[in-house]
């Protein structure tokens, strides 16, 4: 099974191009998460939790992708349902390259 839930805000505004037969639409997701060692939650000096922050690559294909670019910006939460979809190429040096990046299903406006 490959499934990815996320709640997170938008680190930049969305961007949609046409390809000619479909509309993809690129987000840029940032989730934070509690950071644990040795099994408990860190705290900071005035005994706040500590968070860690992962930033996503999220793809959206078609009218969906299309009403987040219309409707959400820069700083606004969203969350996420899709799947993990890997790549790789080869750049211009003939380097392999790897990615990752979230192909959403639905999207929540929060």
């Amino acid at each position: 099974m490959n499934n990815v839930n996320l709640a997170g805000r938008l680190t930049k505004d969305p961007e949609t191009r046409d390809t000619g037969n479909k509309k993809i639409t690129e987000l840029r997701l940032a989730t934070d998460r509690a950071r644990v060692r040795d099994g408990k939650v860190v705290k900071d000096a005035q005994n706040r939790t500590v968070y860690d922050t992962e930033f996503h690559r999220i793809t959206v294909f078609g009218a969906l992708g299309v009403a987040v670019r219309e409707q959400k910006q820069k700083g606004d939460p969203l969350g996420i349902r899709g799947w993990l979809h890997y790549s790789k190429w080869t750049d211009q040096n003939d380097v392999e390259r790897y990615g990752v990046e979230i192909i959403a299903e639905e999207i929540h406006f929060l």
